[in-house]
C-alpha cells in the first residue's frame, strides 16, 4: 500500500468539501520532497478527532488546494489524556522525548525547571528551542498516523508541574527511591480515566525536597522496575505501558 501523508488543519479551515493548505513546509514535504502530484493522494486531519480523505487538486503560488471526501472518526488516538511532564534534560534528549512520545500516544509534553536540572536555559533560548520541539511533535504525529497534534510547552517550576499533573485523574512521579509502588499497580488501582500525568526526574534524579512536594500534591510515587533508566528511557517505558494496561 502507498504510503498516504498526513496534513493537518484546523475545523474552522476547513471548508469542506474542499481546503486550502498554506504551510510552506507542508507544501515544499509534498510536493517537493515526497513529489506527490495534482491527483495525489494525502489524509487530511482536523485535529478534533476527524480525518478526511483528499486529492490534491491543485499548487498555486504559495498554497495547495485539497478536494475532500466525507470525514470518518480517527481510530489512532489512545481513549485518555496523557500529559508528560519531563524534567529537562541535557543535549539533544529533549528532542528524542518529544519524538517518541508523540508516537507513543501523549497529549502534551511539558517542559519543568528541576533542582537537579543541567541544562538550564534562560526564555530567550527556551522559546527557540519550543519552535523546534513543536516541529518535531508535529512531524511524529504525522508519521506516526495520529489525527492529534500534541502540544509541547515549558518550562514549569517543579512545583506547578506536581500541582497541574494533581488535577488529572491519575497522576504520578517516577522516582528510583524508596517508598514506590510499581507503575502497573498505580494505573490498575485506579481503573479506567480520562485523563492521566506522570513527572520524570532530570539526569541527577529526584531530591527528597521534591519527593515530599510531590506528596503534598497528592503524586503518587512509581518505580519501573529494577533498573535505573535515563531520563530519555522513562517516559517511554510508561507510556508503552500504559498503552497496554490502560488502552
Amino acid at each position: 500500500m502507498a504510503f498516504i501523508p498526513r496534513l493537518f488543519l484546523s475545523p474552522a479551515e476547513i471548508e469542506h468539501p474542499r481546503a486550502v493548505v498554506t504551510d510552506e513546509m507542508d507544501i515544499n514535504h509534498v510536493k517537493n520532497v515526497l513529489r506527490i502530484p495534482v491527483g495525489g493522494k494525502v489524509t487530511l486531519c482536523d485535529g478534533a478527532g476527524m480525518i478526511y480523505p483528499g486529492v490534491i487538486s491543485a499548487f498555486g503560488e504559495g498554497c495547495m488546494v485539497l478536494e475532500l471526501g466525507e470525514g470518518v472518526p480517527d481510530t489512532s488516538e489512545l481513549p485518555f489524556a496523557v500529559t508528560v511532564y519531563q524534567c529537562y534534560p541535557k543535549g539533544e534528549k529533549a528532542e528524542t522525548v518529544v519524538q517518541k512520545a508523540v508516537e507513543l500516544g501523549a497529549t502534551e509534553i511539558v517542559f519543568v525547571m528541576s533542582e537537579r536540572c543541567v541544562a538550564r536555559p534562560d526564555d530567550k533560548s527556551m522559546e527557540k528551542k519550543l519552535v523546534r520541539l513543536q516541529r518535531i511533535a508535529d512531524s511524529a504525529a504525522a508519521q506516526s498516523g495520529r489525527c492529534v497534534l500534541p502540544e509541547v510547552r515549558g518550562l514549569l517550576s517543579y512545583k506547578e508541574a506536581c500541582a497541574e499533573a494533581a488535577k488529572t485523574g491519575c497522576a504520578f512521579l517516577c522516582y528510583e527511591g524508596e517508598g514506590t509502588l510499581p507503575v502497573r499497580s498505580i494505573l490498575e488501582g485506579k481503573g479506567k480515566q480520562d485523563s492521566y500525568a506522570f513527572v520524570i526526574g532530570p539526569e541527577g534524579g529526584i531530591s527528597p525536597k521534591e519527593v515530599e512536594i510531590a506528596r503534598e500534591h497528592g503524586l503518587a510515587l512509581a518505580g519501573l522496575g529494577g533498573r535505573i533508566l535515563r531520563t530519555e528511557t522513562a517516559a517511554l517505558f510508561v507510556l508503552s505501558a500504559m498503552n497496554v494496561l490502560c488502552e
